[in-house]
C-alpha cells in the first residue's frame, strides 16, 4: 500500500469541476481548520483512497464461516448419535 508521504512526493495538478456553493464552503472549513482548500482535497482523496482499497489480510485475521448442517436423512452416511457427538448437537 501507499503512504500519504509517497503520494505527496511528486504532485501532479488537476482541474476539478465543483458546484461552486459547495466549493465556497468547503473553503471555510479550510479556514477553520488553518489549511488551504487543496490540502483538504488531497486528504480526503488520501482518505477515500485508505477506505476503498482491499487490504491485505493474514490468514489470523480471518473468521471460520458455516458451511450449513448435516441433513436430517444423513443415516446413508453416519449415525445420528455420531453425528450429535461430532458435532455437538449444534445441527
Amino acid at each position: 500500500m501507499y503512504t500519504k508521504d509517497m503520494v505527496r512526493a511528486k504532485m501532479k495538478p488537476v482541474t476539478v469541476y465543483l458546484q461552486e456553493i459547495k466549493y465556497l464552503l468547503f473553503q471555510e472549513m479550510a479556514k477553520n481548520e488553518n489549511k488551504k482548500a487543496a490540502e483538504l482535497v488531497r486528504d480526503a482523496m488520501d482518505e477515500y483512497i485508505e477506505n476503498h482499497t482491499s487490504q491485505a489480510k493474514s490468514l489470523d485475521s480471518w473468521e471460520p464461516i458455516s458451511l450449513g448442517g448435516l441433513k436430517e436423512q444423513a443415516s446413508d452416511w453416519i449415525s445420528k448419535d455420531y453425528q450429535d457427538e461430532i458435532l455437538g448437537g449444534a445441527f
